[in-house]
């Protein structure tokens, strides 16, 4: 889809490079003749406790924003450009080459696949296995880590994408009894060297009469050399879907079956999924008042050429510790250089390792986004909605900062927090590259293929990996 670029009084100059004014007090770089940014609210304890979304912001996940655009002052400035991006991302899900089947069609199949998902599941328990073995790397790996994390279920599970030694050694320790271990190897091709390397130690270690591995793979024996040795050997396998991509797979036969083995009930994964459907939705929906995951990158946006351009995302949960690994690499992977993905750190920690140099008077080019999880107040989180409270009023006060709530972390919660991060990524991206082009008031088209769901450059490291792999005797 082809569309021209027109919106508030933002003028680029020099091939996008923004125009900075000269450094004051506190000097923040901005967009010529853009809107500045919005005087701070002030956050206070009892604010935080009794906030309630409104209507247009309903739903699992709230959204806030502070020293930084209203959700008025983004459609007044942004309103044309997030209808027309939300519009290009609608018109091509579902449609073959696009890398977008994670839009409904992933979600949607799985419901009607639950049964054989946790029949799948409940098969790695027959020797008595109580801790599941994950290979993977990349988003393979880290959309379990974010389900299981966000699910309560982490122990349940031991990883392994390292090659050294040492760490396979300790993987399968982690195993333990060995007639009693389980193992998942997920690769889309079976070709990927880390897992390949690490899925032929480990059978090595556990030697050839263990057979209790499942392998989630693509379901075309020809595409996949994985599943070509699941089938000679007599190993269990589930389904990598098509043009589902990895960070975009956080729905697929690898994560489901995890958490169904670790100890998701069939009840919640349903109702995860539905709220997954649900969410999707209300974020292709081109009302930037209602469509949460467009007011976000319209933030991210807005932030970048106002020359914010470290980003970070602090988690204010241990819960939060797998999203930070997927979530670093949705934004890395799908934004390239955009701007620079400078940490997502699980709190408080970052409070004590980060927070000098954020809160750094000289610091005029970061922007930041709270993970939190909504609670009921009262002397129990009394230490936790203080420290979010304080952290808020103190970094909002230096720089642009959005809060992104939890209700809670039900199934239906997550499921739309892990869409909210899909279409935030997406549209993040689709905006950022129409915004840095050439000239804004000109038409400007996206590519065959959306850049935010493929990753070429990663290719570039495996091929100088396989020539050294090739001349090493």
């Amino acid at each position: 889809m082809t569309y021209k670029i027109a919106f508030g009084n933002i003028s680029f100059k020099n091939n996008a490079q923004i125009q900075k004014p000269e450094k004051k007090d506190n000097p923040s770089p901005v967009v010529k003749n853009a809107q500045p940014l919005a005087k701070p609210p002030v956050s206070t304890l009892l604010a935080y406790v009794t906030y309630r979304a409104d209507s247009k912001n309903a739903g699992e996940v709230g959204v806030k924003f502070f020293n930084t655009l209203s959700v008025e002052q983004m459609k007044k400035q942004y309103g044309e450009l997030a209808q027309k991006t939300a519009a290009e991302l609608a018109q091509r899900a579902g449609k073959p080459n696009q890398v977008l089947n994670w839009i409904e069609v992933l979600p949607q199949t799985q419901l009607k696949r639950l049964d054989e998902i946790y029949a799948l599941a409940d098969s790695l328990k027959q020797n008595g296995s109580k801790k599941l073995g994950i290979i993977g790397i990349g988003g393979s790996k880290h959309t379990i880590e974010n389900l299981l994390s966000l699910t309560g279920n982490a122990d349940k599970a031991v990883f392994l994408s390292a090659v050294d030694p040492d760490s396979i050694d300790d993987f399968v320790k982690k195993l333990g009894d060995p007639q009693k271990a389980a193992v998942l190897v997920a690769s889309k091709s079976g070709t990927t060297l880390e897992p390949s390397v690490d899925f032929e130690a480990v059978r090595k270690a556990l030697k050839d009469d263990f057979k209790n591995y499942v392998c989630i793979t693509d379901k075309d024996e020809s595409k996949s050399k994985l599943r070509q040795l699941a089938n000679k050997n007599g190993y269990k396998c589930g389904i990598i879907h098509d043009e589902c991509g990895g960070r975009f797979g956080a729905f697929d036969d690898h994560t489901l079956t995890a958490l169904a083995y670790c100890g998701m009930s069939k009840d919640d994964m349903k109702k995860m999924l539905e709220a997954s459907l649900k969410a999707q939705k209300q974020f292709l929906s081109d009302d930037i008042t209602t469509n949460k995951a467009l007011q976000r990158a319209v933030f991210n946006a807005h932030s970048v050429l106002n020359g914010k351009q470290n980003q970070y995302d602090y988690y204010f949960s241990d819960r939060f510790e797998g999203t930070a690994l997927w979530n670093t690499q949705m934004k890395k992977e799908s934004h390239k250089s955009l701007y620079k993905v400078s940490g997502d750190l699980t709190g408080p920690a970052f409070l004590h390792n980060s927070t000098e140099a954020d809160l750094d008077e000289g610091n005029d080019s970061s922007f930041f986004t709270f993970n939190t999880i909504k609670n009921a107040g009262g002397e129990k989180y009394k230490a936790y909605n203080a420290l979010i409270n304080g952290s808020l009023k103190a970094y909002s006060e230096l720089h642009p900062v959005s809060l992104v709530e939890l209700k809670d972390l039900s199934p239906s919660s997550i499921g739309e927090f892990v869409e909210l991060k899909h279409f935030e990524a997406m549209y993040t991206g689709m905006m950022l590259r129409a915004l840095k082009s050439k000239d804004s008031h000109t038409e400007f088209k996206h590519p065959d293929v959306l850049p935010e769901v493929v990753q070429p450059h990663v290719g570039i490291y495996k091929k100088e990996v396989e020539k050294i792999l090739k001349s090493t005797p």
